[in-house]
């Protein structure tokens, strides 16, 4: 919640051509370009029926702002710093290397994601680090 900046609904979306997959396209947002992320994608999800709305989560990162792209927005918990656990071996690589750690609560499993890798273009879905060329 610390790095959240803002939460939108109905934000349009700028497509890039040649972007990765979970590059939803770019957003202006007051004049601030940014970034948008699709969860869905950079989890390796399948995608949401582009027919749904969806919302937007404006966090800041160490490379600026940028827009992670949700299905739905839940409530703010405030939990025990003593619950949270390290996410178990059991979660695919694909999924571990996005979070930073796990809660259960109240018959649910809160996750923090590591916003900087999922923000980050040599993560894959995969759970395998990308090497850039060149």
């Amino acid at each position: 919640v610390r790095d959240v900046q803002e939460v939108l609904v109905g934000q349009t979306a700028t497509p890039v051509p040649l972007a990765p997959s979970h590059i939803a396209g770019l957003a202006n947002l007051r004049g601030q370009i940014m970034p948008m992320f699709s969860l869905r994608s950079r989890l390796g999800m399948r995608a949401r029926d582009p027919e749904l709305a969806v919302s937007n989560v404006v966090v800041r990162t160490a490379e600026g702002p940028v827009s992670l792209v949700v299905d739905d927005i839940g409530d703010v918990v405030d939990v025990d710093a003593a619950r949270w656990r390290d996410a178990p071996e059991t979660v695919a690589s694909r999924h571990r290397q996005f979070v930073k750690r796990i809660c259960p609560i109240d018959g649910r499993l809160i996750l923090e994601l590591d916003v900087e890798r999922v923000t980050d273009d040599d993560a894959t879905a995969d759970g395998a680090k990308r090497e850039r060329s060149g």
